[in-house]
């Protein structure tokens, strides 16, 4: 019984990982131009202007880590745009681009204020 349990540790051990790939992915990089701007230019493999659902499963990561700084598995809308502010400072990414994505999510009332 234990000498099964041994091998069956160690066959599980040399078959390959698979990771689950979350088909909607590239939702969240379709929806936000900034993030959208980001995970183009760091996870465009074959640089065809657009992220299929494999190449914007490991920018979801890859945000996800950056942006979940409490470790609760979860991004907060706080860590969400801290980790956007951070990305613009550490990547570069024109001051336009983030104009029009806070343009995007504003409300129509902060754009045309009440006279």
């Amino acid at each position: 019984m234990l000498g099964m349990l041994l091998l069956a540790a160690v066959q599980s051990a040399s078959l390959p990982k698979f990771e689950l790939v979350n088909p909607r992915a590239s939702e969240l990089f379709e929806r936000d131009p900034l993030l959208g701007a980001w995970a183009l230019r760091r996870f465009d493999l074959n640089a065809d202007g657009w992220l299929t659902t494999f190449e914007a499963q490991p920018a979801l990561t890859a945000f996800k880590e950056l942006a979940d700084t409490d470790g609760n598995g979860r991004v907060s809308v706080r860590e969400f745009e801290l980790a956007k502010k951070f990305l613009v400072a550490r990547d570069g990414l024109a001051v336009s681009e983030t104009a029009a994505v806070e343009a995007a999510v504003s409300p129509p009332s902060a754009l045309h204020p009440a006279r």
